[in-house]
């Protein structure tokens, strides 16, 4: 059995001295307390390859480490953003309804303030608000906790007094990066007692007031609804219980949508991200693939719709004598107990204007042809399925105590306690997985049997199809695994279904997908054989002449690049860590695929993380070698941390509550052996999400955030690349 033998790593180096302050350490040296109260190097930091993630409170503020608002100390290696006022914008918004009315007389406005120029009476009402905006760093999609206005407060208020407005607090960046001026989208969402409202969005403009009202129009606020059969099968069985959304299908971004003032445009390309041109030839916003609402098939009458209230955006729109036409695509998911599969569809509908002012027109669901029902194919009932999963333990390590033949990596025998560490478990079998995923597509090949039957066209995904069937299994039963599928069409010769087996972080097993058939008589499926994972076999130590480093504990990190030969649903997990052993050594399960690689010193430890690498692990790999049926590779030089560059950062009026957390926004084109074409940055980089960034991008190893001391300052060590002169 030809495993990678223990090896020692390079000796650890201690801390140059103990330290209370700065001036403990002399010259060319600086007292880090997040490492230990230990003496340091002194060195600027790399600014263009810094970014910052900072939450303070309920706010996330992202800056660059080359931005305005970041300065470095005069003669010093210290980082200041002391311009927290001017980052911080605030917001007071209330909530409002327009009602147009015959006139500004009796009683049709005594409840609010009327305009006889524009016969339209204004009342505050009440809302659930909040904001969002997509990440200048390529992280999640910052949000606000959504916030009530409530027009009647408990106490009461005293006549003609308003409502206290809901308050919010944004970032708002000196940066000329685009993505630091995104669309800041405000969402007004009625609250749940008010059914007969729609949620609408907003988009702030940078130039907006600090206090902001935001009306939503009544007669732009319409109900959808459908009689008996609305959602039915082709054959026209009714289904009830399914969950119905509207999701708009074109920009909008009339001037209405803006809070402030939008840009002048020719296009959407001269506009910000989250903003689109509109006919006026300003910005507004992009409301494409805006869930514009929801609703659900009902029981009584069978298969009806409840009314959708949605919201057109038609403020500013002259009452036209052609409907109003909106562009939406329409998801059905129907009940998992049916079998049918979800599908979704493209819909044209029109939308009159009220008859008479103040009335809201609800509107029998339709497209330009008439159509009137959202049909889901005829497919057979489900059926109880078994499954099961079998995979033969993989050899990982062997010590004298023997060898560990392993489900997990959980199973390597831990530190020296006063026990001794763990022996080898006995495993026959491994059975275990993270989830178990049924999908199959459904692709709708006769339009026209479509359209003879009465149903709004089908619309498709990237992947050609117009729906399917998902089925997620995550624990099982006593008894064993089971899943309820339909064999699909009467005339179906059975239903193929792929599977994906989702294997933890860890597992020896791969998380892998099969191919199976479900036909009516279809009781169980042959057990799923588990395939190992590469075992990737490395080292971490510090690098020649690192001094302040130490790789005790050290981790690695492994996450998955996207190749062109990979599928387009891949099954994860994509981020892969694990700890060094006592010899530095470490054994890493992974899927195989497309790497980029790094290390980390230990949360607390001296020393800078490692340079990224990308490692070629697809099977076929001249890196892998095959052991005992397994394949392994073997890294032969060790993962080195250097001594790194400490970052020290002051907060200054910032909540000492504040927590921060660092990333390395480029380090990597300053490697001349990382391949030019990947950026880290970028979207579409890595694996997983397709809205944000590369998670190994993050400079500790470890979700954590960093916390402020008392003087408002945190450390990091970061890679020695990158340059700490800004340009401009």
């Amino acid at each position: 059995m030809a495993l990678l033998a223990p090896a020692c790593s390079t000796v650890d180096r201690g801390p140059v001295a103990q330290c209370e302050d700065d001036i403990d350490c002399g010259d060319g040296a600086v007292c880090s307390l997040a490492l230990g109260n230990i003496c340091v190097p002194e060195a600027p930091p790399p600014q263009t390859v810094i970014g910052l993630d900072i939450q303070e409170g309920n706010i996330r503020i992202e800056l660059r480490g080359c931005d305005p608002e970041v300065s470095r100390q005069v003669q010093g290696t210290e980082l200041r953003v002391e311009k927290h006022d001017s980052l911080v914008k605030s917001y007071s918004v209330r909530a409002n309804e327009v009602q147009s009315v015959l006139n500004c007389g009796g009683n049709s406005c005594e409840d609010g303030v009327c305009d006889e120029d524009t016969l339209t009476c204004t009342r505050t009402s009440d809302a659930l608000l909040g904001l969002s905006m997509i990440s200048r760093l390529g992280l999640a999609e910052l949000t606000s906790p959504q916030k009530s206005y409530v027009t009647a407060p408990d106490p009461p208020l005293p006549e003609g007094e308003l409502p206290a407005p809901a308050e919010f607090t944004w970032p708002s960046y000196d940066s000329t990066e685009a993505k630091a001026h995104a669309a800041l989208r405000l969402r007004v969402t009625p609250p749940l007692e008010a059914l007969t409202r729609s949620h609408y969005q907003r988009v702030i403009a940078e130039d907006a007031a600090p206090e902001l009202e935001t009306s939503a129009v009544i007669r732009c606020q319409r109900a959808i609804f459908g009689n008996e059969g609305s959602v039915r099968t082709l054959a026209g069985t009714p289904v009830s219980g399914a969950n119905v959304e509207f999701i708009h299908n074109e920009p909008i971004a009339t001037s209405a949508t803006v809070l402030g003032t939008g840009a002048a445009c020719v296009d959407t390309e001269d506009c910000l991200p989250g903003w689109a041109c509109n006919g006026a030839g300003t910005c507004g916003l992009d409301l494409t693939g805006v869930s514009a609402g929801s609703s659900v098939s009902i029981e009584d009458p069978p298969g009806a719709l409840a009314p959708a209230y949605l919201h057109t955006y038609c403020e500013g729109i002259v009452a036209p004598v052609e409907p109003l036409i909106r562009q939406f695509r329409v998801s059905v998911t129907p009940p998992a107990s049916t079998g049918l599969p979800n599908a979704i569809y493209s819909l044209a509908q029109g939308f009159l204007d009220p008859p008479q002012p103040g009335t809201l027109t609800e509107v029998n669901i339709q497209d330009v042809d008439g159509a009137t029902s959202l049909c889901l194919p005829d497919w057979q009932p489900t059926q109880t399925i078994a499954f099961s999963l079998s995979g033969t333990p993989v050899a990982l390590a062997e010590t004298d105590l023997g060898v560990y033949a392993c489900c997990s990596t959980e199973c390597l025998p831990s530190a020296e306690t006063e026990d001794g560490p763990t022996p080898p478990p006995s495993i026959e079998s491994c059975q275990s997985f993270d989830n178990a995923r049924f999908d199959t597509r459904w692709h709708n090949l006769d339009l026209v049997e479509w359209a003879v039957a009465g149903c709004i066209p089908t619309a498709t995904y990237s992947d050609g199809s117009s729906g399917g069937v998902v089925r997620n299994v995550s624990e099982c039963a006593d008894e064993g695994c089971s899943v309820d599928l339909s064999p699909g069409m009467l005339d179906d010769p059975g239903r193929k279904y792929t599977v994906s087996i989702l294997q933890p972080v860890g597992s020896v097993f791969r998380s892998q997908t099969f191919q199976v058939t479900v036909d009516p008589e279809t009781t169980s499926f042959e057990p799923f054989e588990l395939q190992p994972r590469v075992l990737l076999r490395g080292q971490i130590s510090c690098a020649s002449g690192a001094d302040g480093c130490s790789a005790e504990n050290a981790i690695f990190a492994a996450e998955r690049l996207r190749a062109d030969t990979d599928g387009s649903d891949l099954p994860g997990p994509f981020y892969f860590q694990a700890r060094v052993d006592a010899n530095g050594s470490f054994v890493l399960p992974v899927d195989p695929g497309l790497y980029v690689v790094t290390a980390y010193p230990a949360v607390g430890q001296s020393g800078g993380p490692a340079p990224f690498e990308v490692l070629d692990l697809r099977e076929g790999s001249p890196e892998l070698t095959s052991v005992d049926g397994v394949w392994n590779a073997i890294v032969a030089e060790p993962f080195e941390l250097d001594d790194g560059v400490l970052v020290r950062v002051q907060l200054s009026g910032f909540d000492v509550s504040t927590r921060v957390t660092p990333l390395d926004t480029g380090s990597w084109a300053s490697q001349s052996n990382f391949p030019a074409e990947i950026d880290l940055n970028a979207a579409l980089t890595c694996h997983g999400s397709s809205s944000r960034g590369c998670l190994i991008r993050r400079i500790r190893p470890t979700d954590t955030p960093i916390s402020l001391l008392i003087s408002g300052r945190f450390e990091f060590t970061t890679r020695d690349r990158g340059s700490d002169q800004c340009s401009g």
